[in-house]
């Protein structure tokens, strides 16, 4: 993510108890493959560098990457943009269900978790105008790794109906008539979602970042365009930021409510991650 960092208390009250338990699931020869997912400016990456380091410190091998290494070609996906011409789920330039190489993404961790060498693509989010594009270089890993840590706003969102989606929706205050008068657009998104499945099925352990409510994903997400600007060069702007997230909320709602994950961390407006729960 980038605009925050842990602090030692955070560290040992929040990374130290996800790290050993991780610990106590190793076994030689084996990869255990974790997911991390979390709404948009949760913290992911950040928590990703916390627990490599922390586990790195312990003698495993790790392995971390993103689902958005995973992304289509802009050419891809502006193909699907035309494709869907009124759909606003994909009048946005990436992030939703189809937007990803998701055959890939299934190989790479199956590779990884066979012990085999693998490839992580690399995507630069700054190109076109923000919109990105897939580099023809790649990382390469080399060998069986103990740990292979996989994060994404959507790692592990199940399978849904259309009438459960609405129902989590309203529970949680999103208005989706807003975004999708017809309610017909979004099944285009769950019909996506069953593509992501057989990936899912091989993680072994889950964490789940969860925000406190839904605006403060669009309040990080600007703090996260305003360092890639000052990075780069180049960004979305706050317009831009709050048409970009707002699609992803009732789908980030659905990972929140279904997801059963092994470990919750719940975080507040001010980015604190307050509370840990192990399931």
């Amino acid at each position: 993510m980038g605009e925050r960092s842990f602090t030692k208390e955070e560290e040992k009250r929040i990374i130290v108890p996800i790290a050993e338990r991780l610990q106590k699931m190793h076994s030689k020869g084996k990869t255990i493959i974790v997911g991390i997912q979390g709404g948009q400016g949760t913290g992911k990456t950040t928590i990703v560098q916390v627990l490599e380091k922390q586990l790195k410190k312990k003698g495993f091998g790790v392995q971390s990457f993103s689902l958005d290494d995973f992304y289509k070609s802009w050419k891809e996906r502006k193909a699907l943009q035309q494709k869907f011409p009124n759909n606003p789920f994909y009048q946005i330039s990436r992030g939703l269900p189809g937007t990803h190489r998701v055959k890939y993404l299934l190989e790479t961790v199956q590779r990884a978790k066979a012990g085999k060498d693998f490839e992580i693509p690399l995507f630069d989010k700054s190109l076109y105008g923000g919109k990105g594009d897939v580099l023809s270089k790649t990382r390469k890993v080399k060998g069986r790794q103990d740990f292979v840590i996989l994060e994404g706003w959507c790692v592990g969102m199940p399978e849904i109906s259309s009438a459960e989606l609405l129902k989590i929706c309203k529970q949680n205050s999103i208005d989706i008539k807003k975004l999708d008068p017809s309610l017909q657009d979004h099944k285009v998104v769950l019909g996506f979602v069953k593509e992501y499945q057989p990936v899912w099925n091989l993680l072994d352990y889950q964490i789940m970042l969860k925000a406190d409510s839904p605006e403060v994903h669009k309040k990080w997400r600007l703090l996260q365009e305003t360092r890639l600007k000052a990075a780069k060069g180049k960004g979305m702007n706050e317009k831009q930021v709050h048409a970009f997230v707002e699609p992803f909320l009732p789908f980030t709602y659905v990972c929140y409510d279904l997801i059963k994950p092994d470990v919750k961390v719940l975080i507040d407006e001010k980015h604190n991650f307050y509370s840990i729960m192990f399931y």
